[in-house]
């Protein structure tokens, strides 16, 4: 089923038609040469990977429209705050959005399915199965279609890191912390170390550090990095959790409903080469820097990864109690038939599994620290 078929509900318009009720019902509008120019509400901070991962998008489908379509990519945090880019997109103050779907989990049930730990190592793989999953999962589909939103693309952020104060090697060395971190599952698996868990959105928690709300954090490489956390956190390992958080794209029913059919096909195309191996591409060269930077950093003192044995204590503490947590909490937001989408979502990384792989850039930089 492609995204259209899935998602484009209204009778196809006249392109002078189409373009007016897309700039009565959001930010985009058509200019006099009949070029539409969408509003870009976004999270992702600039020179992140995830933020090369969206100007790659853009950049293709002003290309493929030959200028036809634009974004206006407003500055982080100055349309909508982090957490309600979202609602900032279904409600039409944007008509594209970028940020992440944890933020506001009542929406995206079908997105916090990454939260859960120990589940996906590769990037490509949780990608493509994400889209899958949601394109064609029929409950995914009503989901959608009751936000208003149309799925673009969710990629990871990158490999669960833990930043702490001192060492973190093991559950044992959890205890007792506060913790900030991403995903509501991943959140649980904090507890079951007898941590605790503080809510911060990634451009809250320097200042959350700063000021002793939170003791240490779990983030991508480029909370280090980008987010500066390297400054206050001096330990920076991977303890095998895997992905654990996305950043998700999407573009708002009404403006996606209006723009002409070629042009949803020129979206649809752009979005369909992101989900299957361009997404993760532009991340990786995106990342590629973050490992001097976090190598080099004066502030740093250690980045390794846990042993195989205190990754598997963690595995066994959570067991599947998490899935199956996700799957009453996805139903509970109106997920229908939950179990059948995580179905669909672990067989769909399994069959990616085997695609060819870019190398994770956590993973390379970790045995980088190792070997010097």
């Amino acid at each position: 089923m492609t995204r259209k078929s899935a998602y484009a509900r209204s009778v196809a318009l006249p392109v002078g038609l189409a373009a007016v009720v897309m700039s009565a019902a959001c930010g985009g509008g058509a200019d006099d040469d009949g070029s539409t120019e969408l509003t870009v509400a976004t999270a992702a901070q600039p020179d992140t990977p995830s933020n090369q991962v969206m100007q790659w998008y853009f950049n293709q489908v002003e290309e493929r429209s030959n200028g036809q379509l634009t974004f206006d990519v407003l500055p982080p945090d100055s349309l909508c705050e982090a957490d309600e880019v979202a609602e900032c997109t279904q409600d039409g103050r944007a008509d594209v959005g970028v940020s992440i779907p944890d933020y506001t989990p009542q929406m995206f049930p079908t997105d916090t399915v990454v939260s859960i730990p120990f589940t996906a190592d590769n990037a490509h793989a949780v990608t493509q199965a994400l889209d899958k999953a949601n394109t064609e999962h029929e409950g995914a589909q009503q989901v959608w279609e009751q936000n208003g939103l149309v799925p673009v693309s969710h990629w990871p952020v990158g490999r669960l890191m833990l930043g702490s104060p001192e060492e973190v090697d093991s559950m044992a060395d959890m205890q007792g912390q506060r913790w900030r971190v991403s995903g509501p599952y991943l959140q649980s698996a904090v507890e079951e170390t007898g941590g605790s868990n503080v809510a911060l959105t990634a451009p809250e928690t320097y200042e959350g550090i700063e000021r002793g709300v939170a003791d240490a954090v779990g983030f991508a490489i480029d909370g280090a990095i980008d987010y500066k956390l390297m400054e206050l956190l001096p330990y920076w390992t991977d303890p095998g959790t895997g992905h654990y958080s996305t950043f998700g794209m999407w573009m708002n029913q009404s403006t996606y409903d209006g723009l002409p059919e070629d042009m949803q096909e020129v979206v649809d195309n752009a979005a369909e080469d992101l989900n299957t191996g361009d997404g993760v591409e532009q991340f990786a060269e995106g990342a590629a820097g973050q490992c001097d930077t976090l190598l080099e950093g004066e502030e740093i003192e250690g980045v390794d990864r846990w042993s195989e044995e205190a990754t598997q204590e963690w595995e066994d503490a959570v067991g599947d109690d998490l899935s199956e947590q996700w799957t009453s909490d996805a139903e509970d937001a109106g997920l229908e038939d939950a179990s059948g989408y995580l179905d669909m979502y672990t067989s769909a990384l399994e069959e990616s599994e085997d695609a060819e792989l870019i190398e994770d850039p956590v993973v390379q930089c970790i045995d980088r620290a190792e070997d010097e």
